[in-house]
């Protein structure tokens, strides 16, 4: 199964990225497929976040690989849950931030924590100027963002 982020137009629907349009390259004209149409999350303000901590990783020196960074950054903005484990002890995971795992809201909710975070990562950063490079960051790798 393949995920695609597709664009209402006049003639239907297209591709919404590049990636989504190489994906869609694979199907065969003429073919019947099944979909599920949803409409996800703000796209832009999903870029945004994902400017947020690309930004953040390239200019911290305290973690190496990405995901263990970007579990920290969500578990110190309180996205994660609690389990107890078979032992008894209390463990704490990070949330996940794809489409089908937060809503808007709660998306909205997280973004200024995780601001908050990664000011605090770059060494006290003012939060206004972390915001506008994020945004030209975002606008600079993924297309217009917010």
């Amino acid at each position: 199964m393949a995920r695609v982020f597709l664009k209402r137009t006049l003639a239907g629907f297209a591709p919404a990225d590049e990636t989504s349009a190489d994906t869609c390259r694979r199907y065969k004209v003429g073919d019947i497929y099944r979909a599920d149409v949803v409409k996800p999350r703000s796209y832009a303000f999903h870029k945004l976040v994902f400017a947020l901590l690309n930004l953040t990783f390239a200019n911290q020196e305290r973690y190496r690989n990405f995901e263990d960074f970007r579990k920290a950054v969500a578990m110190a903005a309180g996205h994660s849950r609690e389990y107890i484990g078979v032992d008894g002890e209390i463990w704490r995971e990070a949330g996940s931030l794809s489409y089908d795992a937060l809503d808007q809201a709660e998306f909205d909710a997280l973004f200024p924590r995780m601001m908050d975070v990664c000011a605090l990562l770059l060494h006290d950063m003012d939060r206004a100027e972390l915001a506008a490079e994020v945004e030209r960051y975002a606008s600079e790798h993924y297309g217009r963002a917010a």
